[in-house]
């Protein structure tokens, strides 16, 4: 059984994706496009996970799993869903975060340098820091995704880090709103905690903690104290 989580990525076997995706390539005007979208298994590219439409609760409760496919602003913009048969996917192997070989003209030096201050400072607290959003599709697919005006999303993940600690999260955040003041793009993301709970680093950064901040998952959207949400952790600053 595949586990499921916001973030997780997902391949389709091939044969099963084309039949799956010709149900939705009614949303795609352009053939040139649609061959993209048939071909996406083929050449490797993931599916993400998302959080079911209502229509599709009857599906997912039948072994199918909610997967959406984002396209590039010049195939549209459009999030194209699908729900695919648990049996037909697999993990993601591939990297999530820029390395030295993934090469795009719209990471810019600039960019670059960006990328490998945010890497040294994930080097600094043992973590590997994940692109999603723009960066992560561009990264995996090279396919035109950000713009001059694209964000850098990332999310770092709490489990099994030095993180777990709630003062070293809490010098990780400081040091983290540090360096996005000198970033050429701004700064998006999340903090993932046990139990996939996702928090905007921002919002977390600048809490007290008794105060409530938005916490997601995969199936849920809710307030929670900083206090109850770290509660967890080795040691929770005062």
């Amino acid at each position: 059984m595949v586990s499921v989580w916001r973030h997780k990525l997902l391949v389709v076997r091939p044969d099963v994706w084309r039949g799956i995706c010709a149900t939705v390539q009614q949303d795609v005007n352009d053939a040139a496009t649609q061959a993209i979208v048939q071909d996406w298994m083929v050449k490797g590219w993931p599916v993400i996970c998302r959080r079911p439409y209502a229509h599709e609760q009857n599906a997912e409760d039948g072994g199918g799993i909610a997967v959406g496919l984002p396209l590039p602003p010049i195939m549209g913009k459009k999030r194209l869903g699908f729900v695919v048969p648990e049996k037909a996917v697999s993990s993601f192997a591939g990297a999530m975060w820029p390395c030295g070989e993934v090469s795009s003209v719209r990471l810019t030096p600039e960019r670059l340098n960006d990328i490998k201050l945010l890497t040294e400072l994930g080097r600094a607290y043992g973590l590997v820091p994940q692109a999603t959003g723009s960066l992560l599709w561009e990264t995996i697919t090279g396919l035109p995704y950000l713009s001059e005006t694209s964000d850098f999303d990332v999310v770092w993940r709490v489990a099994g880090s030095k993180l777990q600690n709630a003062d070293i999260l809490a010098a990780f955040l400081a040091d983290l709103a540090q360096i996005a003041g000198t970033l050429s793009v701004r700064l998006d993301g999340e903090i993932i905690f046990p139990q996939d709970r996702a928090v905007q680093w921002q919002e977390l950064q600048s809490a007290r903690f008794d105060e409530e901040v938005l916490v997601k998952t995969l199936t849920s959207i809710e307030l929670m104290s900083v206090r109850d949400l770290t509660g967890a952790l080795r040691k929770v600053p005062a």
